[in-house]
This record gives C-alpha cells, sequence and structure tokens, in this order.
C-alpha cells in the first residue's frame, strides 16, 4: 500500500486503488516512460499521463483505446520538469478511463529509463531520432499512440561520414516495422516498409513518405520523415528503422535503389522496442520520425 501523499487527488487515490504503479523520481537526462495495456478478456479506454509530486498534471497527455492485449506508452522527458542538474522530481501516473471502463482494464506500468550518460552539458555531437507512431481504427479513432527515442546505428555515422566528406550521396528514405515472424501485418514478409513516392526497383507496402526539413516550428533545423501504412493482417511490431539509398557520386538517376552502394538501403536508426506495438487489419499505422542534432 502507498503512503499517503500531502495532497488530496480523488484521480491519484483511484490509481492507488487499482493497484497501479508507484511514484518514481527522475532527474536530468532521464525519461519516465508509462505503459499502459488492455488486461485480457477487458478493452481498455483511458486518458493517460503525468502528475508531479504535487498532484499537478505535467506533460503531455494522450487518450488511448485499446483491445485486449493491445499496448501504448507515453513518455515525459525530465527536462519537462527539471531544469538543474542533481534535482530530483517524484513524478505520479495519470490514467483515467472513460465512462464504463472498469479501472481494473487499464494495467499499468512504469519505468525510468535513458539516463544521461557521463560527462557534462553540451559535450560531444548527438543525433536524435524522435518516433511518434499513432495506430488508427478504420473509423479513424486512436487505437494506440507511442512515441519514443531511437539509436544512431555505426551504418549510419557512416553515411554520415560519407556526405560530409563528399565521398558518397545520400538519396531516398524508407522507413521500416518489423515482426518477428511472417508472415507479417503487411505482406508476407517480416517488415512493413514505407517509401517515398519517387522510389523505384523496390516493393513497398506503402509510397507516401515525405521528407522535409522546417526551417520554423518545433522541428526547425531537424529531418522530418512521415508517412502510413494500412495494415491488413495482425501482427506485433517489435523494432523500427529508418533506411536510406547511399550513391556513388554521380550516380545517374539521383540516387535511389536502382543504383545504390552496399547492395540495398543502409540501416541510419534503428529500435527494439521495450513493449511491441499491436495492430490488426485494417488500422491504420502512423509514422513521424525526427532527425535533430545537437
Amino acid at each position: 500500500m502507498l503512503k499517503a501523499l500531502p495532497f488530496v487527488s480523488a484521480l491519484l487515490a483511484a490509481t492507488i486503488l487499482w493497484g497501479q504503479p508507484e511514484p518514481v523520481g527522475v532527474t536530468l537526462g532521464q525519461t519516465v516512460r508509462l505503459t499502459v495495456t488492455a488486461r485480457a478478456p477487458d478493452s481498455c479506454a483511458a486518458q493517460i499521463g503525468f502528475l508531479d509530486s504535487g498532484g499537478k498534471p505535467i506533460g503531455a497527455s494522450s487518450h488511448v483505446s485499446l483491445q485486449p492485449g493491445q499496448s501504448a506508452t507515453l513518455d515525459l522527458p525530465a527536462s519537462a520538469v527539471v531544469k538543474e542538474a542533481g534535482q530530483r522530481m517524484e513524478i505520479q501516473p495519470r490514467i483515467a478511463p472513460d465512462q464504463g471502463i472498469a479501472a481494473s482494464a487499464c494495467q499499468a506500468d512504469m519505468v525510468v529509463n535513458e539516463a544521461k550518460t557521463s560527462g557534462g552539458p553540451g559535450e560531444g555531437i548527438k543525433v536524435h531520432g524522435h518516433w511518434t507512431i499513432d495506430v488508427r481504427n478504420p473509423d479513424g479513432t486512436l487505437a494506440s499512440h507511442r512515441d519514443f527515442e531511437n539509436s544512431l546505428q555505426s551504418t549510419g555515422a557512416g553515411v554520415l561520414v560519407g556526405s560530409l566528406s563528399r565521398g558518397s550521396v545520400t538519396g531516398l528514405w524508407h522507413v521500416f516495422l518489423d515482426v518477428s515472424v511472417a508472415p507479417g501485418p503487411c505482406n508476407s514478409t517480416q517488415l512493413c516498409v514505407i517509401d517515398e513516392p519517387t522510389e523505384i526497383d523496390s516493393a513497398p507496402d506503402s509510397k507516401n513518405l515525405t521528407l522535409s526539413a522546417p526551417t520554423s516550428g518545433p522541428n526547425a533545423g531537424s529531418i522530418v520523415l512521415a508517412g502510413s501504412v494500412t495494415v491488413a493482417g495482425g501482427g506485433t511490431f517489435i523494432a523500427v528503422g529508418t533506411l536510406v539509398d547511399v550513391c556513388a557520386v554521380g550516380a545517374a538517376t539521383g540516387c535511389n535503389s536502382s543504383d545504390m552502394l552496399n547492395f540495398g538501403p543502409t540501416t541510419f536508426t534503428n529500435k527494439v522496442l521495450m513493449t511491441p506495438i499491436a495492430v490488426v487489419p485494417g488500422q491504420l499505422v502512423q509514422v513521424t520520425v525526427v532527425l535533430s542534432f545537437s
């Protein structure tokens, strides 16, 4: 049983009674991840988010609508509430089921991850890949929402070296979502692939991927990839990643799959998901990847 907290919150009191996650403490450089799962045989529909130690909502919130066994996550970077190194903030879960939804149907877990590396602030050059994945039902309602960071791969670092040294050129981008076994939700393979419209010599599941480099707004100075795919089958995505065509300087077709080096697209970023993303036939998977540098 949790100890009484120095504030009154009906929502938090309900959270305690449901046996939901205990508060966690975070410091600068860490991220709190709240994972909500629909406990079979029930469905879960709820507003999820975070509370600070005073019971005040903080950071982003999200509405989830989950079928039995499906999960959704919401992340809160500690930088949203912790402004100085050495400070520690206690974070509470906030889970408010929709009317008519049993509280016990929304099982939750909360962990702290992505601890900061050693060294002073601002050391080194970092590449960030922030993903947002929304799964929508055929009627447009949101089934699940996920956002997370992924990791630059050594091959991705090689792409940057080749491009900046003018030893190679980068071409078209690909986004993939990976399942554990074939057939996948999109086709007979283990991948759902989203390509740019001008890609050739490829067999993607969708060709609506867009590439932009905003000069204003929250993503100014970043590379933004956005696309979607409608799944024909059910399955569970366990990993995601970005790939890019890499070609020799002066490639005749402007660098796409027909004249790549390395016999295929080069992996730029990759992420094995801590909590897989489940989909059912007919759902639309919307993906946005923001690549930034600091």
